[in-house]
């Protein structure tokens, strides 16, 4: 049997080799920065309104209303 461990690694190397493997870096990145700059170890690190925020933006998801990165990207002119 699978840890959850095990599980979260076979899902981040799937997303890894896949389209979206850039923002799976950058997500990365972002939460491994927070969690070096967080002194104390904190209980609720996402507020209510952003884990309402993340919900939205999975159900969206699941709707297929989403955007590439490299599409966002140049809309922003990053």
């Amino acid at each position: 049997m699978e840890t959850s461990i095990d599980d979260l690694m076979i899902k981040v190397e799937a997303i890894a080799q896949g389209p979206n493997a850039e923002l799976l870096r950058k997500l990365v990145d972002v939460l491994y920065e927070q969690a070096e700059r967080r002194e104390e170890f904190d209980e609720e690190p996402f507020s209510p309104e952003d884990l309402a925020a993340i919900q939205e933006g999975e159900e969206a998801f699941k709707r297929g209303e989403f955007i590439s990165l490299e599409d966002y990207e140049k809309e922003r002119g990053l």
